[in-house]
């Protein structure tokens, strides 16, 4: 099964034309459309991107991080291509199982669903 990268956004900017004020200390969440090629539609998974001086200046408190990028600086089609490569290590033969791969890495909207 071919998954794609169909989308990504983000609420506060428009991350293909975002730049940080400071390019080594940035943080912004991520959201991401991902579905299956074949297929009109695609599920939302979250990743939120960081300097390590983002982290050192915001986070002061021992934390295990999940879902969460760190980068040297603001590049979108780098941070696009490490997402992409996620994802093709990531595909499987149903759609469920890859979803299930992905949320090991993306905030997956329906981690932890039960019907």
């Amino acid at each position: 099964m071919k998954i794609l990268l169909k989308s990504v956004g983000s609420i506060d900017y428009d991350p293909v034309i975002y730049f940080p004020e400071e390019e080594n200390l940035f943080g912004i969440t991520l959201t991401l459309s991902i579905g299956p090629d074949n297929e009109i539609g695609s599920e939302y998974f979250e990743l939120f991107v960081c300097t390590p001086e983002w982290l050192c200046k915001h986070q002061w408190l021992p934390v295990l991080i999940r879902h969460m990028l760190i980068v040297r600086k603001y590049d979108f089609e780098e941070i696009k291509d490490t997402i992409n490569k996620y994802i093709e290590m990531c595909t499987c033969d149903t759609w469920l199982e890859t979803a299930q791969k992905l949320s090991r890495y993306f905030a997956w909207e329906y981690e932890d669903y039960k019907l």
